[in-house]
Parts: C-alpha cells; sequence; structure tokens
C-alpha cells in the first residue's frame, strides 16, 4: 500500500512540474483590446480568445493599410489576398504594437507552428479547415494537406480565385495566420520601427483604435450567397 501511495504521489509531482514548465514557456496577452467584439471561430476554448483577437488585429492593419480611407473591408480583403499570393505583403511596415504583442503571444503555442511556417496538421488548423464554408476551396485545402503538399505558393491560386474568404470567418483566421503571423517568424525586430508603424496608422486612419470595423450587414452577406460569382475576383483594376 505504502509503495502504491509513493508512486502516486511520484506521478502527480511528475505531472505538477511538466504543467509548470508548459505555462512558463507560453506567453500570455496583458491586453485584449477587441474582448468586446462580437466571438470568432470556437474551435479550443484554451485558444479560442487569442484567435480573435489574433484576428481583429490583422484586420485592424489590413484596413490600415490597404483601405485606409474608405474602411471598406471586402475591399481590403481582395487587396490582401491578391498581394499575399504574389508575396508581397510587406508585413513589416503594417503590423501594429498590439499585432507584435499578439505574435509574441502566439510564436509560443509550438503546436501551431512547423519551424517557420504554420503547422497545417495542427489541432487548430484542422477545425479551420473542417469549417471552411465553400466545398471546393476546402476539397482543394484537405487534398493539398493530405498529400503534404499545402503551402501558400499552392493553395494561392484557389485562394484568390475564390472570394469566400470576405465573409468566412474561419477562413479569415486561416489568412491570418498563415499569410501575416507565420511570415513574422523570420523576421529581424530589431530592425521593425513599430512607433513609425503606429503613426503611419493614426494618420491612415480617423477610427478610434480600440475599436473593430464592423463586419458586413447581414444583407450584404445574403448578396453574396445569392449573386453569381465575380469574373474579376482577384484581378487588380
Amino acid at each position: 500500500m505504502n509503495s502504491r501511495i509513493l508512486k502516486t504521489v511520484f506521478l502527480f509531482f511528475i505531472a505538477l512540474n511538466f504543467s509548470c514548465k508548459q505555462n512558463k514557456s507560453e506567453a500570455t496577452l496583458a491586453e485584449y483590446k477587441y474582448a468586446d467584439q462580437p466571438e470568432t471561430i470556437s474551435c479550443d476554448p484554451a485558444i479560442d480568445k487569442l484567435m480573435k483577437e489574433a484576428l481583429y488585429s490583422f484586420e485592424n492593419d489590413m484596413l490600415n493599410q490597404y483601405d485606409p480611407n474608405g474602411k471598406n473591408k471586402l475591399r481590403a480583403y481582395r487587396t490582401f489576398v491578391n498581394k499575399a499570393v504574389a508575396n508581397r505583403v510587406d508585413v513589416a511596415n503594417m503590423m501594429s504594437k498590439h499585432t507584435k504583442a499578439v505574435f509574441d503571444v502566439l510564436k509560443t503555442k509550438t503546436e501551431l507552428w512547423d519551424g517557420t511556417t504554420l503547422n497545417y496538421n495542427s489541432d487548430l488548423v484542422k477545425c479551420l479547415s473542417n469549417n471552411i464554408q465553400d466545398k471546393n476551396l476546402k476539397t482543394t485545402f484537405d487534398a493539398l494537406v493530405s498529400t503534404n503538399s499545402m503551402n501558400q505558393q499552392l493553395f494561392g491560386p484557389a485562394l484568390r480565385s475564390n472570394t469566400s474568404y470576405t465573409r468566412d470567418i474561419y477562413l479569415q483566421t486561416f489568412l491570418a495566420l498563415d499569410y501575416y503571423y507565420a511570415k513574422m517568424l523570420v523576421l529581424d525586430f530589431a530592425q521593425i520601427d513599430l512607433e513609425a508603424n503606429e503613426a503611419k496608422q493614426q494618420t491612415n486612419s480617423k477610427i478610434d483604435f480600440n475599436k473593430k470595423p464592423q463586419l458586413a450587414p447581414k444583407r450584404d452577406l445574403q448578396s453574396f450567397k445569392t449573386s453569381k460569382p465575380d469574373d474579376h475576383a482577384g484581378h487588380n483594376h
């Protein structure tokens, strides 16, 4: 009996020690600027809150970079996707200090990353892909992942020719992770002037930075579902 008790106590302390080490290795976000905004994905309660913050902070940067005057989220998304697929997104010069803080937490979530790229086989990415609304895009995504061929260049053409990212919160979260935050894994932050980025955002924007630009009204979302595909989607004019 004593031997069994000692063994139980020993295992308990091993588990406690492992848990403490794991918690110390993962950073936490000091400020959630978008906590009062509508909820986004529902994949894992342990990380959903952070993913919500990551998406809204990304969208704030994107709007200030690609449509600072109109604040049209659909237009900004189209521009971002076109540039992201062509690998022409200047992440270093568009990210805010809050986005950097979010990234500092994201990068400690080791299961999310495979070296300097997003881990497409992580539980979170699997949840995002399982909830992609467009069936054709989801089929392409799943096929690339299942054959270990998934990367930004191969998925890009299918993404650019499909406008569902303008209304799919799970796909938007994937875009933020793979085409924005993952790019930060290789940046030299000593060479990035976040203060200049903040000043530029404030110059280009009259919105309150504590507020997330509103999502498209429901009637606009419905029009996307019922309207014909945009023959010019994915092209710059």
